[in-house]
């Protein structure tokens, strides 16, 4: 790790400046004249004191950047910053002041003086540089994060598991028996494109993997997960990988296409959730009729060679989508990814975030019966959170509570948040199990408005966990 700001000829050189003041105004001319430009996938952001020149990520291919220093002190040093360093370090709380504690990179040390974490390298910066750092990674990783999401949403992949192994990105979207996988890789060999023109002479097979293409525009390729470095699932089955090249993403943009993303749809690049479908509805199907008679295979066996995985890429049951929402216990497995998410966040969160969440749960669950079980955990969970307390400071005598001093607690909670700059990730996280717990265990009188209320409070927050969940804490 480089500590910059031990080396003792950066603290002589600092010493002299603060001693004269004038010198100080002459260096102010050396600052960078502050700019934005984006040509491509390539951003450069430059306020006075800091600019980082930033590789957008597209599509599979990873980005980087790389940040400069106008300050003499730190002239000529150049720090870069890989993909995964750019999303654990830079991206969580973006667009707040540097001394709320909500960036993970930041530590105050003083009211002029913060000690900034980027990559390998450790420095310490005045109030002002670290403001500009701010204000060039909040435009930076704001795109960043764009690209991220436009990349999923458009190859509609959020339910299903990413995966990086062996130089292979890609999605997990089934699994299959090694019988079953064997007469795929079978059939698509079989009905190479360039073997014939009927409707299923789509393939190309390569290696281990299947091509679905016409030959001029491909579809997708699929791949088996079966390295022996890796633990098989049970049975021997086989997990099935959606991945597309980035060859073929760079192919399509030096054409007539301007953005991969026009390519998506039926006739070009297929969804990661499209290709599910056709290959659970239409191949699989297909590959078994054609082989059940030749190979006399039972066609009951195959099928139960599938093993579809329902649900969200963290493994939970088929959820509802937030908007098409009915049911209030249908919320439960949006609050446990969030409950999950502030579990592991170890910095403060910005209170704008989450005050509508806090009062539409609220308003939601007013109107629980009083006879809900677990009303000593619902208090001690908001005592915990109303005296910053341990469990065993809390009083242990729970005879006297009621739902009626639950509902008084989180009022009060909803009264301090909206009075707050930034929120604790263990106070927000100690709120969330109660409502999971109320939800869970109560009935609930509610209306649609206040039901209405608690999904569009939800989407922002529940977005915001399932990026870093996803993308930020991956490896925690």
């Amino acid at each position: 790790m480089s500590n910059i700001w031990r080396n003792g000829k950066y603290n002589l050189i600092e010493k002299i400046i603060r001693r004269y003041p004038d010198l100080q105004e002459v260096l102010e001319t050396c600052n960078f004249q502050p700019s934005i430009k984006r040509e491509a996938s390539r951003l450069i952001v430059v306020q006075p004191k800091v600019a980082i020149a930033c590789n957008l990520p597209k599509a599979f291919t990873e980005g980087n950047c790389e940040i400069d220093f106008s300050n003499i002190i730190l002239r000529g040093l150049k720090i870069s910053l890989k993909h995964e360093e750019i999303l654990t370090q830079l991206m969580t709380g973006l667009n707040t002041p540097p001394d709320w504690s909500c960036r993970r990179f930041l530590k105050q040390l003083d009211q002029n003086n913060f000690q900034v974490n980027l990559g390998k390298t450790t420095l310490i910066l005045s109030e002002l540089e670290t403001l500009n750092l701010c204000l060039c990674v909040d435009k930076v990783c704001q795109e960043y994060k764009k690209s991220i999401i436009e990349f999923e949403n458009t190859l509609e992949s959020w339910d299903f598991e990413f995966v990086d192994i062996a130089n292979i990105r890609g999605f997990i979207l089934f699994s299959v028996g090694q019988k079953l996988w064997k007469l795929m890789q079978q059939f698509a060999d079989e009905f190479d494109y360039s073997k014939g023109k009927s409707e299923w002479h789509l393939f190309h097979h390569e290696d281990i993997s299947i091509r679905v293409s016409r030959g001029i525009r491909d579809h997708a390729f699929i791949l088996p997960r079966f390295d022996s470095d890796l633990s098989l699932l049970p049975n021997n089955k086989i997990n099935i990988i959606y991945k597309i090249n980035d060859i073929y993403f760079q192919s399509i943009e030096r054409g007539k296409v301007t953005y991969w993303q026009q390519d998506i749809g039926l006739r070009g690049t297929w969804t990661a959730k499209y290709t599910k479908q056709w290959l659970l509805e239409k191949y699989i199907p297909k590959v078994i009729s054609y082989y059940l008679d030749k190979f006399k295979l039972s066609e009951a066996e195959l099928l139960n060679e599938i093993i579809n995985y329902k649900g969200d890429a963290y493994g939970g049951k088929l959820r509802v989508q937030i908007k098409e929402i009915n049911e209030i216990k249908d919320l439960l497995p949006y609050l446990r990814n969030i409950q999950s998410w502030l579990h592991i966040y170890k910095e403060n969160i910005a209170a704008t975030l989450l005050q509508s969440y806090y009062q539409a749960f609220i308003d939601l669950v007013r109107n629980t019966d009083c006879s809900i079980t677990g009303i000593d955990y619902i208090m001690r969970n908001l005592l915990r959170v109303k005296w910053k307390n341990t469990q065993e400071e809390i009083p242990r005598d729970s005879t006297h509570w009621t739902f009626k001093h639950a509902m008084n607690c989180l009022d009060e909670q909803v009264a301090r948040i909206n009075n707050s700059k930034y929120e604790n990730s263990f106070k927000a996280d100690l709120i969330t199990r109660t409502f999971i717990w109320i939800i869970e265990n109560g009935k609930i009188n509610f209306s649609q408005a206040q039901l209405n209320a608690a999904k569009h409070a939800l989407q922002p927050l529940w977005e915001q966990s399932r990026f870093e969940m996803r993308h930020v804490y991956v490896n925690r």
